[in-house]
């Protein structure tokens, strides 16, 4: 099949869907990585350990460091963390044109309208990743459970042609017309989640007991307002399923930001927590639990 797909980002989540894609159509994907993982890149391939799609190494025809060395591409999957997003806009503007669909696979739900404002052309489709996978010091990604599923805005011109060739390459992508509602339900239970376990440095267990469990039922139903504010679409039951989901989570454990704070690394912090905070001030809503423990993640965060 005919046609170009970068992937900027070869991280955890970056990897799992260029492993079955690289396997699946080798030359028609690109991928940008810089540095050594780039260099290990082009010399050993990319190495996916993965319960759902075994374990096997694909060479990659093309691993540049720079999206800005392709030529236009069809599609661009946008998988890096928030911090990373201004400079890698910059970086692939010269590869997306009118006809470009450029997706962000990335935590939180602002990429969509940054994508959108700052760039001249293309068409943003937002999605959503369900997976848990990880790179490795050796840059190999490790995906474990029987699961990954990726949400796809299918409102998007050219959204259902990638959706399909996703689906060929043995990812479950699935399209929805309510993005804006798949991705808060995402995000809402990870600002809850990610922000108190980094706060309280504990993992799931301890949040399912008093008082903690007090504040992420908070969390949950301030987040959940905020979203509603913004077009989700929830349920009424909306926290209480949330709660359960918090109960089903296995008790030892924890989040990408308190890994993060463990290792002194502010992370996804704005994320999680202050872009809460802030979409909540915009639309005038009252958000004093999530407000009280971002305070708390400031304070840590200037010891790091």
């Amino acid at each position: 099949m005919d046609f170009r797909m970068t992937i900027v980002g070869v991280g955890g989540v970056g990897g799992v869907l260029a492993g079955p894609l690289l396997r699946k159509y080798s030359a028609s994907v690109s991928l940008v990585a810089r540095g050594a993982r780039g260099e290990h890149l082009r010399t050993n391939g990319l190495t996916l350990c993965s319960d759902l799609y075994g374990t096997f190494t694909v060479q990659p025809e093309t691993v540049v460091e720079t999206a800005a060395e392709l030529p236009v591409q069809d599609y661009v999957l946008v998988c890096v963390k928030n911090d990373a997003l201004p400079k890698v806009i910059e970086q692939i503007r010269p590869i997306v044109d009118a006809h470009t669909v450029v997706v962000p696979v990335m935590n939180g739900v602002t990429a969509v309208e940054t994508l959108k404002k700052s760039l001249p052309q293309g068409k943003v489709a937002g999605s959503v990743i369900y997976t848990v996978s990880s790179a490795g010091t050796d840059y190999a990604i490790t995906q474990t459970g029987k699961f990954t599923h990726l949400f796809l805005d299918e409102t998007v011109d050219g959204a259902k042609e990638l959706c399909r060739l996703l689906v060929d390459a043995g990812i479950d992508c699935r399209l929805t017309g309510d993005i804006q509602t798949a991705m808060w339900s995402k995000y809402v239970f990870n600002c809850a989640y990610n922000t108190m376990t980094a706060a309280q440095a504990t993992d799931a267990g301890h949040l399912k007991e008093e008082p903690l469990r007090t504040d992420f039922n908070a969390i949950l139903a301030e987040a959940g307002a905020v979203g509603r504010a913004y077009g989700a679409a929830f349920g009424e039951n909306m926290v209480e399923k949330e709660m359960h989901r918090l109960d089903k989570t296995v008790d030892r454990s924890t989040s990408s930001l308190s890994r993060d704070f463990d290792a002194r690394r502010v992370g996804e912090m704005e994320v999680f927590s202050g872009d809460l905070v802030r979409m909540a001030g915009q639309k005038g809503i009252a958000v004093p639990t999530m407000q009280r423990y971002y305070e708390k993640l400031l304070d840590m965060a200037k010891t790091f």
